[in-house]
């Protein structure tokens, strides 16, 4: 947190810096060439040029010399009013990027600050869907539309329209982002305590109680309760590549190791497991699935599980529907005769 006030404000001031050395008028503008061009004399080997002087220059690219006036003309050239307001929307550019990563890290501070304050030091924020990333990123994504679309008007080249339209699409996953943060932290919560479940914002050792290897231990927006009778979890844990939503139900019966791919538009669905007797009923099991629950889901012992890896994070009407299909689809796979 001292890094990110100290470094945030360090850009901030830097950047007005830079913005304010590209905002001179046009009259700045020709007074600054005028002036240039004024002062100037070529040089030659390190000597002053006179008016009937002529630089001859071996090597190079071939344009370092010339005639006095020549030199005169390319100089005024390079340091035209036009040529220092290029160097000025530079200098403003330059000026936008050093204020909005400057704004940005002190609105990490803020958002840090506050989740300090709230919920503890402590509490690791990976265990839950965090506002702070996603309103950065909406930041981000708003600052870089802007920008670009400013420039369009400015420069209007390939660039400031690339520009443009990558802020609207991060502005895009930004508030989709956002929309599955409200759903896990504030309507999950509401649709536990509308059908008696309990919520709890953060658990620290869930995944790891349930031997998850792969996930990282602690565990966000965790609903416990019984749905149709059956005990149930649903939580969201990070993997080392993203993160997902669980669904864990538990079963009448224990059921050796398997494990379901999701149902495809065309072609088999690919059923694995360990145990001789899902091979024996795979014609069974995979028609219970198709019925039931046509995404990919696991069991194993008395419990059936699944990921939820959509593009939002569920809403209530989804996670009754998800619950209903893995109750189901669990009752007929412990009711499937032993295998002899």
């Amino acid at each position: 947190m001292v890094v990110q006030i100290v470094l945030g404000g360090v850009l901030l001031l830097v950047g007005w810096q830079m913005f304010d050395s590209g905002t001179s008028t046009p009259e700045q503008q020709a007074s600054e060439s005028a002036r240039l061009i004024a002062e100037y004399r070529p040089t030659c080997d390190g000597k002053t040029m006179r008016p009937r002087d002529t630089c001859l220059v071996f090597g190079g690219s071939g344009d370092e010399g010339g005639s006095y006036q020549h030199m005169m003309d390319k100089y005024a050239a390079a340091n035209s009013p036009e040529k220092i307001a290029g160097r000025d929307r530079g200098w403003r550019i330059a000026g936008y990027i050093g204020l909005g990563i400057g704004a940005l890290t002190l609105l990490c501070f803020v958002l840090t600050l506050v989740e300090v304050i709230r919920f503890g030091a402590r509490e690791p924020q990976q265990a839950m869907l965090s506002y702070q990333r996603r309103l950065v990123a909406l930041a981000v994504g708003a600052g870089m539309t802007a920008g670009g679309v400013a420039l369009i008007a400015e420069v209007g080249n390939v660039y400031t329209w690339l520009l443009a339209g990558a802020g609207a699409l991060v502005t895009v996953a930004a508030v989709a982002g956002l929309v599955s943060a409200f759903r896990t932290r504030v309507g999950r919560k509401r649709w536990a305590k509308r059908h008696g479940h309990t919520y709890e914002r953060f658990n620290k050792d869930l995944a790891e109680r349930l031997g998850w290897q792969d996930a990282l231990p602690f565990a966000g927006g965790v609903v416990t309760g019984a749905h149709r009778d059956r005990a149930f979890f649903i939580f969201d844990f990070a993997e080392k590549d993203a993160r997902h939503t669980a669904l864990v139900v538990g079963l009448p019966g224990e059921v050796p190791p398997l494990n379901v791919e999701a149902k495809e538009k065309q072609g088999t669905r690919l059923l694995n497991g360990t145990a001789q007797h899902w091979a024996n009923h795979a014609q069974q099991v995979v028609a219970a699935a198709d019925k039931h629950y046509p995404w990919a889901f696991k069991a194993s012992g008395k419990t059936i599980w699944a990921k939820y890896d959509e593009l939002l994070s569920p809403s209530g009407k989804s996670l009754t529907r998800r619950l209903d299909g893995l109750h189901r689809v669990g009752t007929d796979l412990v009711a499937l005769p032993p295998s002899t």
